[in-house]
């Protein structure tokens, strides 16, 4: 329980707790007795770049989302492409495989003889009756196996579908709303740093500075 409240604190709320750390660290040290204007107007300095970074921070969280490269990776790359690094010569090699497969039916047929007579021939369609019933008997077999078959495939492709959509639902929910705790923490720093850094005159006279 105690961990689990932890966890909570701490690790949910993190983006709270860091907002609120370094707000509380830059006023701690502006807004002592005696502070010069200096330092107060380069505190601001200090937190309208954080607040300006978190922007960076921000974009890096919405390509990660994405599954795409980070902007140092991207950097990176940019340089090693340049021409003063040497070219290099990339070569790819694929294969490719073609399965064909076939199926052929076969059936046979009695007949009457040589002679024929009518008790023969009686029989030969009796048989061939029986032959023409077990046909069907296996082709509807095979048709419900290939209808089980499709059925089953077809309610794969219907799971599938889902957990695809509800992934894209809850990435489109993160890109729309995820980002939301960043800006809300580089406006605060925005905020604390512009009026520290434009007022730190008038700050610095009420802390007792002449």
């Amino acid at each position: 329980m105690i961990k689990a409240t932890l966890r909570w604190l701490l690790v949910r709320a993190r983006n709270v707790w860091l907002c609120a750390l370094v707000t509380f660290a830059a006023l701690l040290l502006s807004l002592r007795p005696g502070t010069s204007e200096p330092v107060i107007r380069l505190t601001g300095l200090v937190l309208q770049l954080l607040g300006v970074l978190t922007v960076a921070w921000g974009i890096s969280e919405t390509r990660a989302l994405f599954g795409l490269p980070s902007i140092a990776s991207n950097i990176k790359a940019y340089f090693k492409a340049a021409p003063f690094f040497g070219s290099r010569v990339v070569t790819a090699t694929g294969s490719a495989s073609i399965k064909l497969t076939a199926k052929s039916r076969g059936y046979g047929t009695h007949g009457p003889g040589e002679h024929p007579t009518l008790e023969s021939r009686l029989d030969s369609l009796e048989e061939n009756v029986g032959l023409i019933h077990q046909r069907i008997t296996g082709l509807e077999h095979e048709y419900d196996q290939e209808l089980s078959k499709l059925a089953e495939r077809i309610r794969e492709e219907n799971h599938s579908r889902a957990r695809e959509i509800g992934a894209l639902r809850a990435l489109l929910e993160a890109l729309g709303t995820g980002g939301i705790h960043i800006s809300v923490v580089g406006a605060v720093w925005l905020s604390v740093g512009l009026i520290l850094s434009t007022a730190a005159i008038e700050i610095s006279k009420l802390l007792g500075n002449a």
